[in-house]
């Protein structure tokens, strides 16, 4: 415990915060840069049109069900003292699919990495639409004041999806062998980057998860993850089982500069501090150990009817 302050007391320290925040930004632009560099405009273009009834089917999940299933669990929670703040991070993240995880998590779970990256930009391209409206809703329904422009969604939150990924596919249409080493480097450096900062903040965000969360929270978040994966794998029809993984996590995957922003605009202190950035990556850290239980299971399930997900 004493090794654990130690090190809390050392994040506190503005400076080192600084450029933990800097590093931690650059991450997974620079995994966007990587999956776009490895698809021609072509190919995006043509997943597109092939999956366009698909991605609106998408859309209008993404839009409406998940923001109102994660509604239902905060509140059904709330009367057991779930914590504000997790409920908080729950409902923003609820309204903002489109998340640069969503990629990371589709390459480690096999899904369909062309698929995962359509549909992280149709969400993106949404989320300025659907978000503020939602914020509205979410602070007449629930004590939290919440609330987001559109103007301030898709400046912060898209400028981290968007440039990277079109600047990768221009790089693989005119420059395809830049492209290939572009990519081995950046990849190697996100690795090595988001393996260094699970260690950095690993044993705080477990804390958050023991402290804060307890085991009403992480009931809650176990609800919702599970509703919104079965929810998008199944919601993607006939498509294949590459594609109706990647749909599956985007689903479940909210946007985490989403809820940054909308969390920093709507309390201001919570900037002063790293208490909340170790409490959303708690949530992270949950989420992902959900998704992977549930990966696993389905493995599980295939491998005793001689199917696998390679």
């Amino acid at each position: 415990m004493d090794n654990l302050l130690t090190w809390f007391g050392l994040l506190e320290n503005k400076t080192v915060l600084h450029w933990l925040v800097i590093w931690v930004g650059t991450v997974f632009p620079v995994y966007v840069f990587v999956v776009g560099s490895k698809f021609t405009f072509k190919e995006l273009g043509q997943k597109i049109s092939e999956n366009r009834w698909m991605l609106l089917r998408l859309v209008l999940l993404t839009g409406l069900f998940v923001p109102l299933a994660a509604a239902g669990v905060v509140k059904l929670f709330s009367a057991f003292h779930m914590a504000l703040v997790l409920g908080g991070i729950m409902l923003i993240a609820a309204t903002a699919a489109g998340d640069p995880f969503d990629l990371v998590d589709a390459h480690g779970k096999k899904g369909g990495m062309l698929m995962a990256s359509v549909v992280m930009v149709i969400l993106v391209l949404v989320m300025p639409l659907t978000v503020p409206c939602w914020m509205w809703v979410f602070s007449h329904w629930f004590p939290l004041h919440l609330a987001a422009s559109p103007g301030d969604v898709f400046s912060k939150v898209a400028l981290i999806v968007l440039p990277p990924l079109f600047l990768g596919l221009l790089v693989r249409q005119f420059l395809p062998a830049v492209a290939d080493i572009l990519g081995n480097i950046l990849h190697w450096y996100f690795k090595i980057s988001a393996i260094t900062l699970v260690i950095i903040f690993m044993p705080e965000s477990i804390d958050k998860i023991i402290t804060v969360f307890g085991f009403t929270g992480c009931l809650a978040m176990l609800i919702v993850t599970t509703i919104t994966l079965c929810a998008g794998y199944y919601w993607a029809g006939g498509s294949d089982r590459k594609d109706r993984i990647s749909i599956s996590l985007a689903c479940s995957l909210g946007n985490m500069a989403a809820v940054f922003l909308i969390a920093y605009h709507c309390y201001p202190q919570l900037s002063k501090g790293i208490d909340f950035l170790v409490t959303v990556l708690g949530w992270v850290v949950l989420r992902w150990a959900i998704i992977w239980a549930w990966y696993f299971f389905m493995k599980f399930r295939l491998a005793r009817r001689g199917e696998s997900l390679g």
